[in-house]
């Protein structure tokens, strides 16, 4: 069988995100290609928008197998104590001398995309290109998996090493990795093996070099330069990152401990009282602005007497799925509400959203389909392509010019367009008349999320159709009952041959209990409500717009046409103590971090509802302006 090398470069903007490499057999190819692509598409330093993958067949005798350097670790207290034990064994390698200016240019090089090739001999270095640097390429572990789409810095890293220290010439090599997450860096050498030096830089901090230390009086410069660019190699009896004895829960602890460092660790807080614009938090009264109850139709006594009734009348539980036991005349009347509020044939109900987007994806399409999907689109949407096992294509975000040139150059016999309506993070709309114009142009299906958008956007609160002046209908909506209508559930809406196939064919909704009658209740009262009383979707438009005029006025630089207005602090720390300023005063809005949002564009989240009233709004804007310049330095 054929062994091949297949390179995947990945950059967003002109700025490289990632890159990887795999030396497999012919049959994991299209695997390995997958999941580096996958890597590509969800990197910390953003989606990449331009993905390169190279594959090249390699010759019988090309291959050199090397045996994996040995690997220990030398942690210090501090970054400076990790260099003083770089510099330590610097000295054991005979190059105390240069050990200062070493460790300097470490510090100094980025961000060259390669390495430095210094020259012990002429003490200068020595790499044809400076900016791009020596690239070592063609390398894998023997044992490489074809499918794992995530970085494992180690193992990579313990494969570059050992393919570097065997170049003619090399004597060694300095490492510290350029990801803001990663802190640990590495020297390398045949006499000391891959020694792991932690701390080489503080969290957060973009830095990364590499330094080949190379003797030409060892070897010609050409003869090394050519071993690490072209050389085929693969790397034996890569050792375990841990020992195998390791405690497992150590690995969740220190896991744990490093979201801290980083401000990414996340917590819960207790409400104690209904869902509704305020609710009592360790016994104070605070406004809630950070709730998708949009509406405030979650403690509605209308909508809650009629769940209550329907628990009373139909039981706690729904005691099956759908198919089997459970399904009620409650779940086809909900079914056939939501399919007439949404004017499409049909309805199907979910448990959740989540699983309404998961159940849709995974079973309209598979390995024979290509999904077009939106860069910003919800986790529930990212997973459901997963699942789906199709070739994922993303599109700038709300950018029909490129979506159509991936349509154009994109091959495929079954295809799907997925956006959200209303982007959760961003608060903007979807080009729907543009995208369901390019579905039928280049004849794929449409599909739409409205989790934000049902009782939200539209003169009525009917959704993004609505919104549009019905001039142009996806082929599937996707909506939650969780949200602007204050229940639970997720659904689908769209033709009886799309509904009846999905009957059949999506999981979350074959093998999940269905629903229990209270939140049936409570949702098909709440559509009632919002059929009946316009006028709450069309106060909430109205408190979207003032709150932007308040935050105008207070200095404060936001914009969204729907009830969800980010503000963006960028810094991780800085949007935490914000939103705790934020709390402290008495209004409740999170602070949303990486990976919710790309690393740098921490936000305040600003959820707005029908019922805030413009002297709570006025006030909240005030505070978020004198909260945003006590801790993030300046109004945004």
């Amino acid at each position: 069988m054929p062994t091949y090398s297949i390179k995947m470069r990945a950059s967003k903007s002109g700025k490289h995100v990632s890159g990887a490499e795999r030396i497999l057999p012919q049959q994991d190819i299209s695997r390995a290609v997958s999941a580096l692509s996958e890597r590509a598409l969800h990197h910390g330093l953003g989606r990449a928008d331009f993905i390169n993958v190279k594959i090249e067949e390699i010759q019988p005798g090309e291959l050199q197998y090397l045996e994996a350097l040995p690997v220990s670790a030398r942690p210090a207290a501090t970054v400076e104590g990790s260099y003083a034990i770089m510099r330590q064994i610097l000295g054991e390698l005979g190059l105390a001398a240069q050990a200062d200016k070493l460790v300097a240019l470490l510090r100094s090089v980025h961000p060259m995309r390669g390495a430095v090739l210094y020259d012990l001999a002429t003490d200068r270095c020595i790499e044809p290109d400076h900016q791009r640097g020596i690239r070592v390429t063609y390398m894998d572990a023997e044992s490489a998996s074809a499918t794992g789409s995530c970085k494992n810095h180690f193992r990579e890293a313990v494969v570059l090493a050992t393919k570097v220290v065997h170049a003619p010439g090399v004597i060694a090599e300095l490492c510290m990795s350029d990801d803001p997450e990663y802190v640990t860096g590495y020297i390398s050498s045949l006499r000391h093996g891959y020694v792991r030096l932690t701390p080489l830089k503080e969290v957060g901090n973009p830095h990364g070099g590499r330094i080949f230390i190379f003797d030409s009086r060892l070897a010609d410069a050409a003869d090394a330069i050519n071993y690490l660019e072209k050389q085929r190699v693969l790397v034996r009896g890569l050792p375990p990152e841990r020992p195998l004895n390791a405690d497992p829960q150590q690995i969740f602890a220190e896991e744990l401990a490093r979201l801290k460092e980083k401000s990414l660790y996340r917590s819960m807080r207790t409400i104690d009282s209904p869902q509704s614009k305020y609710v009592k938090m360790r016994g104070r009264s605070v406004l809630l602005l950070a709730s998708n109850s949009y509406l405030d139709l979650a403690d509605d006594e209308r909508v809650k007497q009629a769940a209550a009734q329907a628990a009373l009348a139909w039981g706690a539980g729904s005691g099956g799925s759908r198919l089997t036991t459970g399904n009620t005349a409650l779940h086809e009347q909900l079914e056939n509400k939501l399919a007439q509020f949404k004017s499409t044939e049909a309805a199907l109900l979910f448990n959740t959203g989540y699983m309404a987007n998961v159940g849709i994806i995974s079973a309209l399409c598979d390995s024979e389909s290509v999904i077009f999907s939106d860069e910003y689109n919800h986790a529930s949407i990212i997973d459901g392509c997963r699942l789906s096992k199709a070739r994922v294509v993303v599109y700038k975000h709300n950018d029909m010019r490129d979506l159509e040139k991936k349509l154009q150059t994109t091959a495929y016999r079954k295809g799907l367009i997925v956006s959200d309506a209303v982007f959760s993070m961003d608060g903007d709309i979807v080009d729907l008349p543009r995208l369901t114009a390019l579905g039928k142009q280049y004849h794929v299906l449409t599909m739409i999320d409205e989790a934000h958008a049902t009782g939200v956007i539209g003169a009525t609160g009917k959704g993004t159709v609505e919104y549009y002046d019905y001039a142009c209908v996806p082929d599937i909506i996707m909506g939650t009952l969780s949200k602007a209508l204050g229940a639970e559930g997720g659904f689908a809406c769209a033709s009886k041959t799309i509904i009846e196939y999905l009957k059949n064919k999506a999981r979350s909704f074959i093998f999940a209990t269905s629903q229990a009658p209270a939140t049936l209740a409570a949702a098909l009262k709440a559509l009632e409500i919002l059929e009946a009383e316009p006028r709450r979707a069309q106060r909430l438009q109205h408190n979207v717009e003032y709150f932007l005029r308040c935050l105008h006025d207070a200095g404060v630089k936001a914009e969204s046409p729907t009830a969800i207005v980010p503000i963006v602090i960028g810094n991780e720390a800085a949007a935490l103590k914000v939103a705790d300023e934020l709390l402290q005063q008495g209004c409740l809005i999170p602070a949303i971090r990486y990976p919710t949002v790309a690393k740098g564009t921490a936000r305040l989240r600003v959820a707005l509802m029908s019922s805030h009233t413009e002297a709570e709004l006025k006030r909240t804007a005030q505070l978020i302006a004198a909260a945003m310049k006590k801790y993030a330095g300046k109004q945004n």
